[in-house]
């Protein structure tokens, strides 16, 4: 790895080289151009909702990361999340990856990982079918979330999602904002 340039041997040890810096700018831009074209939507989601409406991707085959959020007026509503990692199991968003990963590459993580229940798994094809994502207080107990899947060249490569209390955001509401924001993506 040292002679790669991803490590650099010190007096005091390793640290990180500077081939990693090169690997981090493609990933930035790459997180830039979804920010870029998904900015509105979610923009749209927290104007047209009131609650903090979110851009992520997915990380590995445990987590993935907020990489945009925008903060809805709701003062009930959680701030923005950017930057953070989330496992993939409790909220509406790693669901959706996980129930949408074509080559179920994450399915088989968390199968292995003993993370897969069969409750977990109805509730996956569940989102199949439906093609988006609600729950309710797998997050944080009294946050309800939804959340749609965004692709490119027919692969998924980010979800939008929003958040907000379970006592106003019920299943029937969540399902019509789904609804609203698959069709005006």
């Amino acid at each position: 790895m040292a002679a790669m340039g991803y490590i650099s041997n010190t007096s005091n040890g390793y640290r990180l080289g500077l081939r990693l810096g090169e690997l981090s700018r493609s990933l930035e831009r790459t997180y830039e151009e979804l920010r870029h074209k998904y900015t509105p939507l979610i923009r749209n989601m927290a104007t047209t909702t009131g609650h903090t409406a979110y851009l992520a991707v997915p990380c590995g085959t445990r987590e993935y990361i907020y990489i945009e959020a925008i903060e809805g007026e709701n003062p009930l509503t959680i701030r923005s999340p950017r930057g953070k990692r989330e496992g993939l199991t409790t909220s509406a968003i790693g669901k959706l990856f996980v129930a949408l990963d074509e080559e179920q590459d994450l399915r088989r993580s968390l199968r292995k990982a003993e993370k897969l229940t069969p409750s977990l798994e109805q509730k996956l094809d569940k989102i199949v079918h439906q093609g988006y994502s609600i729950d309710h207080g797998g997050a944080q107990e009294g946050l309800s979330c939804m959340s749609i899947p965004l692709y490119r060249d027919g692969k998924l490569i980010a979800a939008a999602g929003m958040s907000g209390p379970t006592k106003e955001l019920t299943t029937p509401k969540l399902s019509h904002y789904a609804y609203i924001f698959q069709k005006n993506q």
